[in-house]
């Protein structure tokens, strides 16, 4: 592609040569191809500006950059390199994302199972969807793996890229605080964007919980989205409904979207949904009042897209499971194994709420602590399992650079239910299984989906699911 086609949409100065030809696009030095045009990024602990000599030996034929520096090469000078790629990224893409459906679910929690439960209405009424989130890309009946929730620019906009060669028109997208403080979302408008929830996450990177609601916050406007769906039960939804016009929904009712009768048991929910005084009976085998939540977004956004209430009804009565939120197990001696992806304060309690009220035994947690995450949500966490938990087992989740022992402290910190520490979190899974009888319950929360450890800057292959499946073969 032509540089000036590239920059269609991007306030710049150039200086250089501009008559070349752009053949890739790259943010990484290692991944530098003869051709490929070079974005400056800033980050916490490094400046890519720095790096343009590596990145200009190696083949590339400008750099994107915030301020001119001292080469005679091609330098595009921007306002906001990451601004700058994300549109990029698009016109490189022949701008697909424009002529798509996009979907956007924002929130701390449920974006996943939002974006689950929303794929399966739109499916269940004929519609070629697909989805970018936590656990992965989803088109054509086929699933691969990505590395973050929302990707960077260059990798979305090329699975969009792909989707679309797919006939595919409509793409749900997990949107992350950090996709929006970063400006991955420039350049895209979405059709309609979720809001499910705010809760303590992240505050490693935003500080405090008030730039963080910011954040999430100033996402809902004209330049990122055309129709909003705000769960107002929230209070950080209260403030986006007053600020933009949407559409509004609910568990306790005064909503254009709301849930009543309302009852929740071990085998699932079921609840009558009032959609603009239109109603329809859910039945579905999710479980807890969170997903009552997912089940209320997803709904409240097909009906606003002008999917009959009846094909709301039987895709959410067809959806058995969500991978990783909630998964079910039981173990040979009648024991029950739930792997679910809590890793907030608030997440927890969500989960571990339904569990006690549905367990008849004791209630068993295997949980840990993202290393060089947020360190303050810790004890938070531990208050949360130690609420709920007859017997709690401290373990790794995704310790990184940290040790696993500090982190391991910082969760006693706040723990003040039964507890024992066992770093090696398949084994402390199995420990949780060995003790478990008949009528008890083991969480394993943390991971949901995943296949990896984070440990050293290596993913190592793991699984909780794997782990409970060889346990229940044995």
């Amino acid at each position: 592609m032509r540089l000036q086609q590239l920059l269609v949409g991007v306030g710049c100065k150039i200086y250089g040569n501009d008559d070349v030809e752009v053949t890739s696009l790259c943010c990484d030095t290692s991944k530098v191809s003869r051709g490929c045009l070079f974005f400056c990024l800033n980050g916490k602990n490094y400046d890519g500006h720095e790096m343009i000599v590596k990145a200009l030996g190696d083949g590339a034929v400008g750099v994107v950059c915030e301020r001119k520096l001292d080469t005679e090469a091609l330098q595009i000078v921007v306002p906001s390199s990451r601004s700058a790629m994300a549109i990029c990224s698009k016109n490189f893409n022949d701008c697909v994302a424009d002529k798509m459906k996009i979907v956007s679910v924002v929130g701390t929690n449920g974006k996943t199972s939002t974006s689950y439960i929303l794929n399966a209405i739109l499916c269940r009424h004929g519609i070629d969807c697909g989805v970018i989130g936590t656990n992965g890309v989803f088109f054509g009946g086929k699933k691969y793996s990505s590395s973050l929730t929302t990707p960077d620019p260059i990798e979305l906009h090329n699975w969009l890229k792909l989707m679309y060669l797919a006939k595919v028109r409509s793409v749900i997208v997990e949107v992350s605080a950090h996709a929006i403080a970063l400006s991955k979302m420039s350049g895209i408008c979405a059709e309609a964007a979720i809001f499910t929830n705010f809760s303590q996450d992240h505050l490693d990177y935003f500080g405090t919980m008030q730039k963080y609601a910011e954040v999430k916050k100033s996402y809902f406007c004209r330049d990122y989205v055309r129709n909003a769906v705000v769960n107002v039960d929230d209070e950080l939804g209260k403030q986006i409904a007053a600020d933009c016009p949407c559409v509004t929904y609910s568990a306790k009712g005064d909503a254009d979207v709301f849930a009543e009768n309302v009852k929740v048991t071990e085998d699932g929910i079921i609840f009558v949904l009032n959609a603009f005084g239109q109603k329809a009976v859910i039945k579905s085998r999710l479980g807890g009042l969170f997903n009552v939540y997912n089940i209320l977004a997803a709904a409240a956004c097909a009906v606003a897209m002008g999917i009959p209430m009846e094909i709301v009804a039987a895709a959410v009565s067809e959806l058995d499971k969500i991978d990783g939120r909630n998964e079910k197990y039981v173990l040979p001696n009648g024991a029950k194994i739930i792997v679910d992806y809590a890793h907030t304060p608030d997440g927890i309690d969500n989960v571990l709420s339904y569990l006690r009220d549905n367990c008849n035994g004791k209630l068993i947690v295997v949980f840990g602590c993202g290393g060089n995450r947020d360190k303050f949500k810790r004890p938070l966490m531990a208050k949360a399992v130690s609420k709920y938990a007859d017997f709690a087992v401290i373990t790794n989740d995704n310790p990184r650079y940290e040790d696993p022992k500090t982190i391991a402290e910082d969760i006693l910190y706040g723990m003040s239910c039964p507890c024992k520490v066992v770093l090696n979190r398949k084994q402390a899974t199995e420990y949780a299984a060995s003790v478990a009888e008949s009528n008890d319950v083991v969480a394993v929360l943390g991971k949901g989906a995943e296949r990896y450890q984070e440990v050293r800057n290596k993913k190592l292959p793991y699984s909780d699911s794997d782990t409970v499946l060889e346990l229940i073969n044995r």
